[in-house]
């Protein structure tokens, strides 16, 4: 017999009819189901308990089950024969392929939701084992699953079984009175609230004056609400992770392009970091070394990505201090280069002042501009490239609408026209979302920040092509190869190692998996609402819907979504603040009236379509009630 298959183990629609325990103590084990509330089970045939003794299926002379091990050193293990033919001999018997798990120190945790799991399984056997072992090629034959009680070893697995048994016994229908176990502690995240009974006063000592209110809802919140506070005291690592699951469940979070929730492996990566590679990676004894090696990895692991080498990418605190660097480094690095800087005139804040303080040290500025659907303007660049022109930085997505810039067009217009032209590209809201290959693009320079795909915050890199030169940003210990002094953020750069590597390797299906999430959420929005113009284009990216309500205040629907817990972003995150209406729609043509009521919505993978569908259902509802009081006033 080998291992049962996923098909077989799942017994879907099934719960467990039967439970065989294959031990060499079957009286103690028996003994544990011939009382109570499992032996009432077992009477009314709602399931069965068979115990089986493995030295029955010996075939030695003694009657042994064990042998000394290959390995030597002391103790005895329990031996192939006996095992494999108990559990043939047992499975045999059964109506279905029996789920095998073995007792062992070394098996998953239990719990309440493996609890859950097995009763699933029609048929569960359970192996006990003894002294220091069992033989491992059992374990690769007949094993499904090794499952542990605790951290702790006992002097065999009955003890382990019998609570195995017992916990599953009682999930099954009929076993316990209906809903009883319902509300226990461990069957959610919360431990079970204070019980009381008859009388309501003992020696001076109360029941709370709720629980004989007789008002239902108002005890159902005083249960919610003491059970939070016991699992917080007794159990705060518990009540974390409630805290987690009850907030995503009530949040519908949709301003990814602003910042995204760190993903748990980027944080795990960080904190092994810090745990354990906390030495400077400049120093020079292990430590350091150690360090030193985690950050060629990350920079190698990063570099890859956009088809880079490791010598190439910088590592910065974000992405608007990689803009600020490549524009205003390079022209510090070559001041014979020329006195002119191009830039679209849909660029994130980062660039756009950056390239206008450039003003006060003699530079000219010049802005791109763009059509109706935010896309730059080639014949509009050839005008405006010159020999005087330095640098030329064109956001790759704009943050605002999901425009995508033809990178590759505009780099080869402008370097046909100048061959010296600097050309930087803000690849914040593209990165790892789309393909970004650095060399395909026929960048110089192109900047990234880690908090846009679930990384980190305070983390980015600036890609600088082989033989560019560029100005120290800071001076001092001469990490990043002198450029950008200063220790570096190892814990951080880690993370970002770890989340770029995943997310470039899942482009793709991401992708397509947005893809649905923004049409379902334009088509809501666009049957729902006929005044609904969509800013977006079908050519934008997939991550980013603009949608405007001409005649609202987009403040005002920020807001009022907000109470229902959706969230969305007015224009862009770094710039929202701002009175002034937004230059990327004002620059595509668009009016203020439709300007004012245009809000973004910005999508992860990890949106679901029922977040989407919820989101938009509220976004209709709360813009109905906004257009109905506004032909009220009138």
């Amino acid at each position: 017999m080998m291992k049962t298959t996923q098909t077989a183990k799942k017994a879907k629609n099934n719960v467990i009819k039967r439970i065989d325990i294959l031990t060499l103590f079957p009286d103690m084990v028996n003994s544990a189901f011939q009382e109570s509330i499992i032996s009432r089970a077992v009477s009314k045939d709602i399931l069965k308990i068979n115990c089986h003794q493995i030295r029955k299926y010996t075939t030695n002379k003694q009657g042994k089950v064990d042998d000394y091990p290959y390995s030597g050193g002391p103790g005895l293990v329990m031996a192939y024969q006996p095992i494999a033919d108990c559990i043939r001999s047992v499975s045999a018997e059964c109506d279905s392929t029996p789920y095998v798990i073995y007792m062992s120190p070394q098996g998953n945790p239990f719990n309440q939701k493996k609890a859950q799991e097995l009763v699933q399984k029609e048929n569960l056997m359970i192996l006990c084992g003894h002294y220091e072992g069992i033989d491992e090629r059992v374990l690769e034959e007949f094993i499904d699953e090794e499952v542990s009680l605790g951290d702790f070893v006992l002097t065999g697995g009955e003890i382990p079984a019998m609570a195995v048994a017992d916990c599953v016994a009682r999930l099954i229908p009929g076993v316990l009175a209906e809903g009883s176990a319902e509300k226990e502690s461990h069957t959610g995240l919360l431990l079970e609230y204070p019980q009381y009974t008859r009388p309501a006063e003992i020696e001076g000592k109360k029941i709370p004056e709720i629980l004989l209110s007789g008002k239902h809802d108002e005890i159902e919140k005083w249960q919610v609400k003491t059970a939070e506070e016991r699992t917080k005291l007794k159990r705060p690592d518990l009540y974390e992770i409630y805290e987690e699951e009850k907030l995503n469940s009530q949040t519908y979070y949709f301003d990814n392009s602003a910042t995204t929730r760190q993903a748990d492996v980027v944080t795990e990566e960080m904190c092994r970091t810090v745990k354990f590679l906390y030495g400077n990676p400049s120093s020079l004894h292990h430590m350091g070394l150690e360090a030193e090696r985690r950050l060629t990895e990350a920079r190698k692991t990063i570099a890859e990505t956009i088809g880079a080498a490791e010598k190439e990418i910088y590592f910065t605190s974000c992405a608007t201090e990689s803009n600020n660097w490549a524009i205003k480094g390079y022209l510090e690095a070559n001041p014979r280069a020329g006195k002119k800087v191009l830039i679209s005139a849909t660029e994130h804040p980062s660039v756009l002042e950056t390239a206008q303080s450039l003003t006060k040290s003699g530079y000219t500025v010049g802005f791109l501009p763009v059509d109706s659907k935010g896309i730059v303007d080639i014949e509009e660049l050839k005008k405006a490239v010159t020999a005087d022109t330095a640098v030329i930085s064109v956001m790759h997505v704009n943050s605002e609408t999901g425009a995508i810039q033809p990178i590759k067009e505009i780099a080869n217009a402008a370097k046909a026209i100048n061959p010296n032209v600097m050309v930087h590209s803000d690849c914040v809201q593209s990165y790892g979302k789309l393909q970004v290959n650095a060399k395909a693009l026929g960048v110089d320079m192109l900047s990234v920040s880690a908090h846009k795909i679930h990384g980190p915050r305070g983390v980015g890199f600036l890609y600088v092509k082989d033989g560019i030169r560029i100005a120290p940003l800071l001076c001092g210990g001469g990490q990043e190869k002198a450029l950008r002094s200063g220790t570096e953020n190892l814990p951080a750069i880690a993370g970002f190692s770890v989340i770029a590597k995943q997310a470039n390797e899942k482009i793709k299906e991401h992708e397509e998996h947005v893809k649905e999430l923004n049409i379902i959420f334009r088509e809501i929005l666009t049957e729902e609402i006929r005044a609904c113009n969509v800013i977006s284009s079908d050519e934008c990216c997939p991550y980013v819907l603009n949608v405007a309500f001409p005649g609202l205040r987009a403040e005002v629907i920020q807001h009022s979504v907000e109470q229902k817990g959706v969230y969305i972003s007015v224009g862009s995150a770094c710039s929202s603040h701002k009175k002034d209406r937004s230059p990327t729609l004002t620059s595509m043509g668009y009016n203020n009236n439709v300007i004012d009521g245009a809000i973004r919505i910005s999508f992860t993978y990890q949106n679901t379509a029922e977040q989407v569908k919820f989101a938009a259902k509220v976004i209709c509802a709360e813009v109905k009630k906004l257009y109905a009081r506004r032909k009220g006033r009138r």
